[in-house]
């Protein structure tokens, strides 16, 4: 698949977060309408539109339900200078908002579009610079460029997997589904700023655990020790075997059955990584699992675990956790 589209990912506080270039044949008038008038906004960004069926103005509410999902976005116009610059609030309903900006640029007889997706929650680079791919290009097949018939979630892959592999490894925060001697895994990596000493004491430590964990833990650091969760809301608890205790490279534990559908074990493996770390967290299961539910988790803790290091505790955003498990539940 020829994606035809330039992105470019910053790392937070250097500017949008994502910028995303195409050329289009048609002039900016053509893109103009089809970015701010919701019929036909709606129909190629594939999305059911809830706001007003007016042309959108500065103020204009800009909320619509994805298609695919049960997420809705609620958003609204911060700036709209015709035939330039569209501006939108996006998921204001899942702070923290973010900001996208359409902007048009004459480009000979037709015109470049550049949309930049700035603020909002650190998120996986590849998994959004792939979806606002998608958009980018079903304009382009509703202003009647040839392209290709869409192949859905199979492009959608193809462009992720080719961002991953160009995008920094910092870029990279999704969960990604793998196998372990031929049971389904899923695996993280995320790059910390903390060295392997301190995120290793975040993973052991009861009273650190219990800020990403959201939950009492007790666990005794040793092979064969016992790691006991009791996780909040207390509706369930879990008591699991430590397999691996090798300080500050490798923890490994047991995931009791009633929470994994069989015997499940997950590793954490550290390594140095330019003055911080490498974390990655693999959880290998027995059984088939629903893994978008155990995906979304582990993300969301392991954003948690980014605050804990400097010292905060996180409360469990179940929006947050919904509008993950939404993403996984499309994309794994």
């Amino acid at each position: 698949m020829t994606l035809d589209v330039a992105a470019l990912w910053r790392p937070p506080g250097a500017g949008p977060w994502l910028e995303l270039r195409r050329s289009y044949r048609q002039p900016p008038s053509k893109i103009w309408e089809a970015l701010t008038i919701p019929g036909r906004l709606s129909a190629w960004m594939g999305v059911e539109w809830l706001g007003a069926d007016a042309p959108l103005t500065e103020g204009s509410r800009y909320d619509y339900r994805f298609m695919n999902t049960d997420l809705e976005s609620r958003g609204r116009v911060l700036r709209l200078e015709p035939l330039l610059r569209l501006e939108h609030t996006w998921f204001e309903n899942i702070p923290p908002a973010a900001v996208i900006a359409w902007m048009l640029e004459p480009e000979g007889e037709g015109c470049r579009l550049t949309l930049t997706h700035s603020a909002g929650p650190v998120d996986d680079a590849p998994r959004t610079a792939a979806g606002w791919t998608m958009i980018l290009l079903a304009l382009a097949r509703d202003l009647g460029e040839p392209l290709p018939a869409p192949r859905g979630k199979e492009d959608w892959r193809v462009a992720r997997d080719r961002y991953a592999k160009t995008f920094p490894a910092s870029a990279l925060r999704d969960g990604r589904r793998t196998e372990v001697d031929g049971h389904p895994a899923l695996k993280f990596e995320r790059l910390l700023a903390r060295p392997p000493e301190a995120v290793w004491n975040a993973l052991v430590t009861p009273e650190t655990m219990s800020r990403w964990l959201q939950a009492r833990v007790e666990i005794e650091p040793r092979v064969g020790g016992k790691l006991k969760i009791q996780f909040a809301p207390a509706d369930h608890a879990m008591v699991s075997e430590v397999l691996a205790f090798d300080p500050p490279r490798r923890l490994e534990y047991t995931w009791p059955e009633s929470h994994a559908g069989g015997d499940s074990v997950v590793r954490f493996d550290l390594e140095p990584h330019e003055g911080g770390s490498r974390l990655v967290l693999t959880h290998v299961f027995r059984k088939d699992v629903d893994l978008a539910d155990f995906a979304s988790g582990w993300h969301w803790h392991l954003d948690a675990l980014d605050r804990a290091l400097e010292g905060q505790s996180v409360t469990f955003d179940r929006a947050r956790w919904q509008s993950l498990k939404g993403a996984y539940t499309a994309t794994l």
